[in-house]
């Protein structure tokens, strides 16, 4: 009988936490971002190369993430959490409504960086997705390596749970499932451009349906997030066009061509767990070009200022996310956080700026 009423009252509490937000229209959101800091470890933690932890952790807060996505974090995630090689942890720069998972990204090749993937999240707008089992013990479930497939990748994509939490009723009833993503990048040759071509692939036609086919306990409707650094770009005429203006004035500065970059489609179709279209976005620039010793960021144009590629990106099913608003943007990082200080940027905080998907929930 007690087992009952336990299924009974768990079944009104969801049923009512779909009524209120239907009843009310109310549209909670939630902001999503990704962020490759680069080869943030000991080494960049030291005098020489210093990051500035507290502006990484200004960047995130205000902007207002409620959860983040990052790849290049070495050294099992030390300058988030421990004080022992930082005057602050970012996380302790971020405040005390902030949690943090770290985990080994498992490359292919021999790495003496202990490169790893890590989700940071405020704890008062998201939790980690708790399951109840037949027996009725609650269990969280806690990011971890997704290996699914078998497939020889250069870094495993991580894979996190998140619900809503602390709003009025208890949030939408909703899951968001994201996979964190490092693709290889090798050199920018035929080969080593197929390559990452064929670890997007696999991701988005056998790993991400996988995972967005998944049923849990809990069996609430869920959003399944490809995002990280993609390693390619989503082609577009602008950019092109702008490259053809780049090249002609390499030219008269007896400088060589800057060559196609790798790209993606914009839509990627998947029929081998059922027919479903995968829709790549957020095209803008986001990485930082290299730095000449000598003069700085050299600055091409105005098209491109200091910026290089687009290679940071959302990914999703088209018909899953049916009716669900979104907008997509990268976040202006330099001009806001270094005053458009290129150099001091790629300094201070990585070679990347972040992109935010912000997500609204009825």
């Amino acid at each position: 009988r007690m087992d009952y009423d336990l299924i009974v009252v768990k079944t009104l509490e969801r049923v009512y936490k779909n009524y209120y937000y239907i009843i009310r229209g109310e549209i909670m959101g939630y902001k999503i971002g990704s962020f490759n800091l680069r080869n943030l470890g000991l080494t960049a933690l030291g005098n020489e190369n210093a990051r500035d932890l507290k502006k990484i952790a200004d960047i995130i807060r205000k902007e207002n993430f409620d959860v983040v996505a990052l790849q290049e974090i070495l050294s099992e995630g030390k300058a988030f959490t421990s004080k022992g090689y930082a005057k602050n942890s970012i996380l302790m720069e971020l405040g005390p409504n902030w949690d943090f998972q770290w985990a080994d990204a498992e490359t292919s090749l021999a790495d003496t960086r202990n490169e790893g993937y890590a989700f940071v999240w405020n704890t008062k707008r998201l939790q980690l997705a708790k399951t109840t089992s037949a027996n009725h013990v609650e269990r969280t479930f806690v990011p971890r390596i997704c290996r699914i497939n078998k497939e020889s990748m250069m870094r495993r994509p991580y894979y996190a749970r998140f619900t809503p939490v602390g709003t009025l009723g208890g949030g939408p009833w909703a899951e968001f499932r994201l996979l964190c993503i490092h693709t290889y990048y090798g050199k920018d040759t035929t080969v080593d451009r197929a390559i990452r071509n064929h670890e997007l692939d696999v991701l988005m036609t056998d790993i991400y349906p996988q995972i967005a086919d998944r049923v849990y306990g809990n069996n609430m409707p869920h959003y399944t997030i490809l995002l990280g650094d993609y390693n390619v770009e989503l082609h577009r005429d602008w950019k092109d066009a702008l490259r053809v203006k780049q090249n002609l004035s390499r030219k008269l500065n007896g400088q060589s061509p800057l060559p196609k970059p790798a790209v993606i489609s914009d839509i990627i179709e998947s029929t081998k767990w059922g027919e479903r279209s995968i829709r790549t976005v957020q095209d803008e620039f986001t990485t930082l070009k290299a730095v000449d010793n000598k003069n700085g960021i050299v600055e091409e144009d105005e098209g491109s200022r200091g910026y290089s590629h687009d290679y940071d990106h959302f990914s999703y099913e088209e018909k899953q996310f049916e009716g669900v608003q979104m907008r997509v943007k990268r976040i202006d990082a330099v001009r806001k956080y270094c005053n458009d200080d290129f150099e001091e940027y790629l300094k201070t905080v990585s070679d990347h700026i972040p992109i935010m998907m912000d997500i609204e929930l009825k």
